[in-house]
């Protein structure tokens, strides 16, 4: 484990030394293509807000309205016949929308089952072979001013849909 800290450490401080032996070398400013470079990420993130914003109160409407375990309850029986815990539906549900949101989830799911128990191992598994692919989608076709993403949802969300199949499967 020291070693990899070692190399990580290393490589950063590497890289930043290329980066000043460059910037001399050139001859340029670096302090100020870093302002420039500050400038324009406050502008990407003002630009990126209202998306932002209007997704994170979506989903915390959508959590803390109940409508989430409502859905979980209705679909249950579903789900069951292809071996799937009432427990994951959650983030089977969520997973394409919040990222944050599932991480709370499947650490939830592992406090309250463990995490070498099948259920959490196949939370474990979702949340590394799913993205969260509505938000992703959401937040950079706002950037680029993009209208039409029904592909790329419908994309995304099939692979999410395979994701989730596989990581049932290896475990079941």
């Amino acid at each position: 484990m020291n070693l990899i800290m070692f190399f990580s450490e290393t490589a950063i401080l590497v890289f930043l030394g290329v980066i000043i032996i460059y910037g001399l070398k050139e001859k340029k400013n670096l302090f100020e293509l870093f302002i420039e470079g500050c400038y324009d990420g406050v502008k990407v993130i003002w630009e990126l807000f209202p998306t932002l914003l209007a997704l994170i109160v979506s989903v915390s409407m959508l959590s803390s309205s109940g409508i989430i375990s409502l859905a979980s309850d209705f679909l249950y029986p579903f789900f069951k016949l292809f071996k799937i815990e009432k427990e994951i539906i959650p983030l089977i549900l969520l997973r394409p929308i919040s990222g944050s949101t599932t991480t709370a989830i499947a650490t939830d799911i592992m406090k309250n089952v463990g995490v070498d128990s099948k259920i959490g191992l196949i939370a474990s598994t979702i949340m590394g072979a799913t993205e969260t692919t509505i938000y992703v989608v959401a937040l950079y076709t706002s950037k680029i001013k993009i209208k039409n993403v029904k592909e790329a949802i419908l994309i995304g969300l099939l692979a999410d849909f395979l994701g989730i199949c596989v990581s049932v499967m290896i475990y079941n």
